[in-house]
């Protein structure tokens, strides 16, 4: 991998190699599997064993979710309140972690997942291979933005994980701070149909300078897709419904998806 320099930051020039996120958009034959929480559909969403599940059925990473404890720890859940996935109630913010781990992450889902607890991104590390692909979502606004930016890149440069962790986000102030503390972190900017229009357009992406493009499925057409491998990012594309075709000469040839239903698209791969 090389780098230049245009305009005061640094510019990627993408090699195509295994267990890294660096890679020439288009350069794969079939895209990148990575598992949405995990092997959602079939544990529970952001635990250690749904990320082991997700590298047991094939995936080539999986997606989790961040956001900061009361006592600034990097806890791996999805929503702002515990109460869907735990047997607790709260918000993420008013609970030290010591508090989060007393709670039961896993029979919401099913009860023979009792007793699974909410992990930390350290003990996502330490669980998975170092290379295995994993794609950090930065749940944050306000004045945690930087905070939690800060606790996750350390923890990045912790597990010399820079390579294989791509740090996305809604948010372009979430990827700029992360772009300022360790701009060698890849970095992928997040936009849905449901979104108001600044973050429909990309309006902000010149803020993040994001080397991949992670849209909502439904947002993206060919065109999108020619105009980003033009400009060299590769694209991550979520919500990839297990009923669709990894493949389809009526579908843009994405880089990577994100699907509930990592095993059905390994499989499609094989």
């Amino acid at each position: 991998m090389a780098t230049r320099e245009k305009r005061g930051y640094p510019v990627v020039t993408w090699g195509s190699q295994t267990g890294t996120w660096r890679i020439k958009p288009g350069a794969h034959a079939s895209p990148f599997v990575i598992g949405h929480r995990g092997n959602s559909i079939e544990t529970p969403e952001n635990t250690i064993e749904a990320f082991q599940g997700a590298l047991d059925a094939g995936a080539d990473g999986v997606e989790l979710d961040v956001r900061l404890t009361k006592d600034n720890e990097v806890a791996v859940i999805h929503d702002r309140r515990v109460d869907r996935t735990t047997d607790g109630q709260g918000t993420i913010g008013s609970l030290t972690l010591a508090e989060l781990k007393k709670l039961d992450a896993g029979s919401w889902f099913s009860a023979k997942f009792q007793g699974l607890r909410v992990p930390t991104l350290d003990e996502v590390f330490d669980a998975l291979p170092g290379s295995f692909l994993i794609n950090v979502e930065l749940k944050v606004h306000g004045h945690a933005v930087v905070p939690l930016a800060s606790r996750v890149a350390e923890a990045i440069r912790r597990h010399s994980r820079i390579e294989t962790t791509l740090v996305a986000s809604f948010n372009p102030l979430a990827l700029a701070s992360i772009r300022w503390l360790e701009p060698r972190i890849p970095r992928g900017f997040i936009w849905s149909s449901g979104h108001p229009l600044p973050l429909l357009a990309r309006w902000l992406s010149f803020i993040a300078r994001p080397h991949w493009m992670n849209p909502d499925r439904r947002t993206l057409n060919s065109r999108l897709l020619e105009r980003f491998h033009r400009q060299g990012k590769p694209v991550l594309a979520w919500d990839w419904d297990a009923r669709e075709a990894l493949q389809s000469s009526s579908k843009p040839q994405v880089d990577a998806i994100v699907t509930d239903d990592p095993k059905g698209f390994a499989r499609q791969r094989a």
